[in-house]
């Protein structure tokens, strides 16, 4: 069973806005070492992105191909709907079940090694229209050089 760790309020449920970051470019031709890009912001970051260094899901993160060593995924993005904020419980609750509900790899190396983390609206993100949940799966050691995702749906955005 996987071990469930919840990530951090999506910008920390701060009130100040962060200043804009430059888009990241991304390599359609990565080299041996399987970069695609470094430093990525999170929230430029993709649906089925494999992450090298992930420390968490409002830090910046290295996005390599799954094929080479890596150690947490973007599995997955929700949009959550509503007027009013759900509260903090509720919110987390919430997460919790969509996060879970994406389909995972059969064949992938799945076990209790692994942790669910994701961000989530706080209540001052909530109030500039801030809806997203984004989705990871990360290990709690040691890397992988597959994707956790089925192949036929390379990751799940709704």
């Amino acid at each position: 069973m996987l071990i469930v760790i919840y990530g951090a309020n999506r910008f920390g449920g701060r009130e100040a806005v962060p200043a804009p970051t430059a888009e990241v470019t991304r390599n359609a031709s990565p080299g041996l070492d399987g970069i695609i890009a470094s430093e990525v912001p999170a929230d430029q970051l993709q649906a089925g992105d494999c992450l090298q260094g992930f420390s968490g899901p409002l830090e910046p993160s290295t996005v390599v191909t799954c094929e080479t060593p890596h150690n947490a995924q973007l599995i997955g993005t929700f949009t959550v709907g509503g007027e009013t904020f759900p509260g903090p419980a509720g919110i987390l609750a919430q997460s919790e079940e969509l996060c879970k509900s994406i389909p995972l790899d059969p064949e992938a190396p799945l076990d209790t090694g692994w942790s669910y983390h994701f961000s989530r609206p706080s209540e001052s993100t909530w109030k500039t229209g801030d809806r997203l949940v984004a989705c990871f799966l990360a290990l709690n050691e040691g890397s992988v050089r597959q994707s956790m995702l089925p192949p036929e749906s390379s990751a799940l955005n709704t």
